[in-house]
């Protein structure tokens, strides 16, 4: 299968927790919804808990960018659910490949979020840090496979953190990725340490030399035992389904737009719509050098 915009493609479309939940509403790019809320209803005042389900997804593949390639990307995400909705402004996303086998990112949002009660919460959202560890290289494996670990730090930000938690938590997605002619698929499976795990897959299909799209289905679990979240009737289980779209400008610059939502129970950790759009860019530092060099 044709790579288009190699250079860009793991920035707009992978690489980024799919949601990431906490008492803040999730950023999002791809399929990256998703807060844990208290739920509307009134429980009984003596059942102890936080009322909250955590739950996480990283969608990722197992291919890497050249070495001393990278990419930043900018974008505008929107996400509502039945009790509040969220501007991402900016969503801000980098990454860097150290060599064939290893790459490193980040991904950060400056969040609005607005509640049904009336109250706001506004500044930097949960920050991703990640290392992605190749095991096998499609790109040099005759099956056309791969596969890749990539660990993750995961920062939160006030909003997220609940009482007598740490800011600095932990995720280990194993990603595996398979390729075919005219359309690639893969996807992630792993443990977030705020206690959940999760699956998620995605088909891309390349429709012209401009035009790709790609189609994810995640679902994710929460592990951590509530009793005010089982008395508010909060699922434990998550399914998100979403499409997007990218455009090459040039073989450096790339547009993108995704749409998604929940589609498992409505309850307040669900997302009724998530939206988002932006520009990827792509640099190599590895030809920035030579030419430093020749001059």
């Amino acid at each position: 299968m044709r790579r288009i915009g190699a250079t860009l493609l793991l920035a707009v479309l992978i690489a980024t927790p799919a949601f990431a939940q906490g008492k803040s509403l999730g950023k999002g790019r791809g399929a990256r919804p998703a807060p844990a809320a208290p739920s509307t209803a009134t429980p009984p005042q003596a059942v102890a808990g936080t009322g909250v389900r955590h739950f996480g997804v990283w969608l990722d593949d197992a291919s890497f960018l050249p070495k001393g390639k990278g990419w930043a990307t900018f974008g505008i995400g929107y996400w509502k659910s039945t009790f509040g909705h969220q501007w991402d402004l900016p969503s801000m996303d980098a990454g860097w490949t150290v060599n064939r086998r290893f790459q490193i990112g980040m991904s950060t949002p400056i969040s609005r979020a607005s509640y049904d009660d009336g109250t706001t919460t506004r500044g930097i959202g949960d920050t991703y840090l990640s290392a992605k560890v190749g095991l096998i290289d499609p790109d040099t494996n005759a099956r056309n496979w791969g596969i890749a670990v990539v660990p993750v730090v995961e920062i939160l930000s006030s909003g997220s953190i609940m009482e007598g938690d740490s800011r600095y938590h932990w995720a280990i997605p194993v990603t595996a990725e398979r390729r075919f002619e005219g359309f690639r698929v893969y996807g992630a499976g792993g443990y977030f340490s705020r206690g959940s795990v999760f699956g998620a897959g995605a088909v891309e299909v390349p429709l012209s030399s401009r035009i790709v799209v790609t189609g994810t289905l995640s679902h994710a679990r929460s592990l951590k035992g509530d009793p005010l979240a089982d008395a508010l009737e909060l699922s434990k289980a998550r399914y998100d389904v979403n499409g997007a779209a990218m455009y090459v400008l040039r073989p450096t610059i790339m547009l993108f737009g995704t749409i998604g939502r929940t589609i498992s129970r409505a309850d307040a950790n669900a997302s009724t719509i998530a939206v988002s759009g932006g520009v990827s860019f792509g640099f190599n530092t590895v030809q920035t050098q030579a030419r430093r060099r020749k001059e």
